[in-house]
């Protein structure tokens, strides 16, 4: 199968467990941020390899959207740790020697048996292009109540791996 068939199921398929697992609560979830920036099929194509690579490679976590303030500090510490384990260089988000700015958007949708936390980033080069995108999700607890509070520390850890993960096989 192509990469751009499996791409469009992988689409398909998120979109699906998303759409089926939003039908299942009793009331729509809570948004907070206006999510990612739409990018189409084709452009999203285009995206390309790491114009930069290596080991000296500097990444600036900006604008993480969508998480209550719990889960944005439980992101931004498992982001740090797997960083760490995978020698990825995080700078701060203002610090002009970052050779990529990264931007996270988050959701939570869920109803009593299980919670999806759904992530989507966007590398930028410097001048604010986007570069890259990649994206997962992690299933969390059921709640009865604001679908975040099914998203624990496991879930955030498993995104925050993830997206470590990636960026480390973009830049190699």
């Amino acid at each position: 199968m192509t990469r751009t068939g499996l791409t469009r199921r992988n689409f398909i398929a998120a979109a699906a467990a998303t759409l089926g697992l939003g039908a299942c609560t009793s009331a729509p979830p809570a948004v907070l941020g206006e999510g990612p920036p739409r990018v189409s099929m084709k452009a999203g194509l285009q995206l390309g390899t790491a114009p930069v690579k290596g080991s000296n490679v500097k990444f600036a976590f900006a604008d993480i959207t969508g998480a209550p303030q719990e889960q944005l500090i439980m992101l931004d510490r498992a982001l740090k740790a797997e960083a760490r384990l995978r020698k990825i260089n995080i700078v701060p988000s203002d610090d002009p020697s970052a050779t990529y700015i990264v931007k996270g958007y988050l959701s939570a949708i869920g109803d009593s048996r299980s919670t999806l936390l759904v992530h989507v980033w966007d590398v930028l080069d410097t001048s604010g292009r986007r570069l890259h995108r990649f994206s997962g999700q992690e299933k969390g607890g059921g709640t009865q109540a604001d679908p975040w509070s099914g998203i624990e520390e496991t879930p955030i850890r498993r995104a925050a791996g993830e997206a470590i993960d990636d960026l480390a096989g973009w830049i190699a």
